[in-house]
This record gives structure tokens, C-alpha cells and sequence, in this order.
């Protein structure tokens, strides 16, 4: 299966949350949340022994935030993605992709990828893109490019359920 795509800000923005979802943040948010509760817990518990308790209290408080907003990102994340895509320099460039049973190569301008379906990790759809990850890239595959047949051939070549 061949197709040719671009990757838009909001493709990127899309796989960037699809990646997000299907690594480990959510483990390390719930760390943050708790490290954060902890934190505001005992500079509750000791308020009456001066600022220090204090400030336990406020850094457990961003701690806490932090750890909500990595659990569930929200249009900040996605603005910042966005913000992110301009500086990568994706915008206007043609991508071709092959994809087959042994894994799929991407040929771009400069550069090209060839991947195993068993080096790629994780690998997650949504409604707008399909998103695979290898050796430190990410690779975007906007479902607009690829018809319905094609979209069902990658589902099966990358091994990927139905509703994932």
C-alpha cells in the first residue's frame, strides 16, 4: 500500500494527545498528583510551625496541578503541539509512505524511515490520524489521506483493533 500525506498542525497536535495517551504520562501524572497531596497534607497537618509548612503546602499544590493537567491535557496541550509544529518545520512538506507486512518506509525531502512493525511502539489511532512511534520519532499518517479500504489495510498491517 502506497500514499502520499502532509502533516498539518492539527495532525501533529492530534498524534502528539494519541501519543500522550498510549505512554506511560498517565503513571507518572497519578506520581505528580500524589507527591503533590502528600505534600500539601503535611504542610496542612504542621501549619502551626511557621512558612515552612507553608510553602510545602504551595509546592504541593503545583505538584498536584501538574500532575492533573499531564492526566488530562486539554487545549493548552494541543496550543502548545501547534506552537510546537511551527518550529519543526513540517508545514508545506510531502511525505510518501509504503506500507507492508514487514513494516512501512516514509521518504521525505531529506530524509528517509524504514520500520519493522516490531520496532514500532506504541502504535494508536483516533479520529483524525494514525499515530506510530519508533526509535525516538514520531510518525503521523492523517486518516484524510487514506481511503477507507487503505485505512483498514494499515489497521491490519500494524496490528491495531478495530476500535483502537
Amino acid at each position: 500500500m502506497e500514499f502520499e500525506y502532509e502533516i498539518s498542525a492539527d495532525d501533529y497536535a492530534a498524534a502528539a494527545l494519541l501519543h500522550h495517551r498510549l505512554g506511560r504520562k498517565r503513571m507518572q501524572a497519578a506520581g505528580w498528583f500524589f507527591a503533590g497531596a502528600s505534600l500539601l497534607a503535611v504542610g496542612l497537618i504542621e501549619q502551626d510551625r511557621g512558612l515552612s509548612p507553608i510553602l510545602l503546602a504551595a509546592i504541593g499544590v503545583w505538584f498536584a496541578w501538574v500532575g492533573i493537567s499531564w492526566a488530562f491535557p486539554g487545549e493548552g496541550y494541543r496550543r502548545r503541539c501547534r506552537k510546537q509544529y511551527r518550529k519543526l518545520g513540517f508545514e508545506g512538506h510531502k511525505y510518501r509512505a509504503t506500507a507492508s507486512a514487514e513494516g512501512f518506509e516514509v521518504v521525505g525531502e531529506n530524509r528517509t524511515w524504514r520500520n519493522s512493525w516490531s520496532h514500532v511502539s506504541p502504535k494508536g489511532e483516533d479520529e483524525r490520524v494514525f499515530m506510530f512511534h519508533s526509535a525516538g520519532v514520531v510518525f503521523v499518517f492523517a486518516k484524510r489521506y487514506l481511503a477507507d479500504e487503505q485505512q483498514r489495510e494499515l489497521r491490519t498491517l500494524a496490528g491495531l483493533t478495530p476500535d483502537a
